[in-house]
């Protein structure tokens, strides 16, 4: 599944419309500029699926977030990408010419808001649309989706029997999830793995390839090898909890030095006073008994770690 060179020259990875009606799902990678796995998972199913016109269902829309920073591999460059979806601020980029955009990933969200905006503002469509945004993390191991509980997003998300996390879209705040939530849309982001790592890709296309056929696009005997991609993400989930709920977590503020503790795993259980981390006032210890989820180990970002809780 992986390929070797990665260009960045067009937003659009690929669009193929199907011959019969069913659901628009719109894919969005490298919204951060250090997670390039997405990217190439979707350029590989667009391959896979190429020859598939006539039995598709729908549309599938492949689109790239931060070019600029996918370029540099950085996080961002003047600001995070996806903290700024807030309805004020992209009305404003929008009656923006694109020479007075102040900042690399304003401008850049003009240019992605031009492919989205005539899907997510139609009127009463008569299939869902569908909003995947594809992430990586800087931490080893572990796959997740973050959603709401709406009903819609459960059903169709416990198909592909991947953890679900509810709660965390609400102590993120400007993500473009929750914009494309707010407008009555279906959408989550799905956590796939490790920054720049094989096994992060090998996870977005599995999830990927489950979700068309969760969502009706196409059938799973209109794929070959279907089984394989819906038991390697069997695998990998199996030992995880299917549903979890947001508890805390810690913010980084500017100076604060952070520096997490080495070792740390995606669902790591932890106990109430553990020492996860240390800043420049001294050792930073788990408030809550549960799991951890995303401990950073890189220099940009603002979410130190989180901790959740099963439920049901």
């Amino acid at each position: 599944m992986k390929t070797e060179h990665i260009e960045y020259s067009d937003r659009l990875i690929g669009d193929l419309r199907g011959d019969h009606p069913g659901p628009t799902i719109i894919t969005l990678a490298g919204i951060h500029g250090n997670e390039p796995t997405g990217i190439e998972a979707i350029r590989y199913i667009f391959e896979k699926l190429e020859s598939k016109k006539s039995e598709f269902h729908g549309r599938f829309l492949g689109l790239i977030g931060n070019i600029e920073a996918l370029r540099e591999q950085k996080r961002y460059i003047d600001e995070d990408m996806n903290r700024i979806w807030f309805t004020s601020i992209l009305d404003k980029i929008r009656r923006t010419p694109i020479e007075e955009v102040k900042t690399a990933e304003r401008r850049e969200t003009k240019k992605l808001l031009e492919f989205i905006d005539p899907i997510i503002m139609e009127e009463d469509p008569e299939y869902p649309v569908i909003f995947v945004d594809l992430h990586s993390f800087s931490a080893e191991s572990g796959l997740f989706v973050i959603s709401t509980r709406d009903d819609r997003n459960v059903e169709l998300l416990a198909q592909l029997r991947i953890p679900l996390i509810f709660g965390i879209e609400k102590a993120l705040h400007g993500t473009a999830l929750k914009y494309i939530q707010n407008t009555g849309n279906i959408g989550f982001a799905f956590e796939t793995g490790q920054h720049f790592t094989e096994f992060a890709e090998d996870n977005a296309t599995a999830g990927l390839m489950c979700l068309l056929v969760a969502s009706g696009c196409i059938l799973a005997s209109e794929i070959d090898d279907f089984t394989r991609y819906y038991d390697y993400l069997n695998t990998q989930t199996e030992d995880l909890p299917h549903k979890v709920e947001f508890l805390y977590k810690h913010i980084i503020e500017p100076d604060d030095r952070f520096e997490m503790r080495p070792g740390f795993k995606n669902f790591d259980r932890v106990q109430k006073g553990d020492w996860l981390a240390n800043d420049r006032h001294g050792k930073i210890l788990a408030q809550r008994n549960g799991y951890i989820l995303m401990p950073l180990y890189q220099e940009q970002g603002e979410d130190g770690f989180f901790i959740v809780e099963e439920c049901e």
